[in-house]
């Protein structure tokens, strides 16, 4: 294959999407918690408390059913509700104890399949894809950002 910007392009969309998959397949400890439930733990422990309507928005999902979400999380101990320190009548939804320890435990099964995986590779291997994660780490960053700006701002061109 040449080394083209289209040819880039091409590798890095292929290498996301066997990323996302295998992070789904293989690294993620895919036990008792659906993907939508998932997500949800993910975006409490990257952006903190957060009220259902906000959460819903963000994950793309109706209030009724993010409530029912939040719920069933809540029964099992993986979310809390706490006050809104800006609106004593409104709730913000957290991670509770036992959300914290479940994502602690999928951190370290995931780092250990890793490492893993790794070890198979020589250590010039093992630095190279260190360096290119380094870069992969800024490209996320920016795709989550525009993946976290609400529809409505991205066609007034503020993304």
């Amino acid at each position: 294959m040449s080394d083209t910007p289209d040819s880039r392009v091409e590798a890095i969309s292929a290498m996301l999407v066997s990323s996302a998959d295998l992070m789904w397949r293989h690294l993620a400890d895919r036990k008792g918690l659906s993907a939508s439930a998932t997500l949800v733990l993910v975006r409490l422990n990257r952006e903190g408390p957060m009220r259902v309507t906000a959460l819903a928005e963000a994950e793309g999902a109706s209030q009724s059913g993010m409530t029912q979400l939040v719920q069933r999380l809540e029964q099992q101990g993986l979310v809390e509700r706490c006050d809104d320190p800006d609106d004593g009548r409104a709730c913000l939804v957290k991670v509770g104890e036992g959300g914290r320890r479940l994502w602690d435990e999928r951190a370290d099964i995931r780092k250990r399949r890793i490492a893993t995986l790794l070890a198979g590779l020589p250590d010039d291997d093992q630095v190279t894809l260190w360096l290119a994660a380094q870069v992969a780490a800024r490209l996320l960053d920016q795709m989550r950002e525009i993946a976290d700006t609400p529809a409505d701002a991205e066609s007034e061109g503020v993304a």
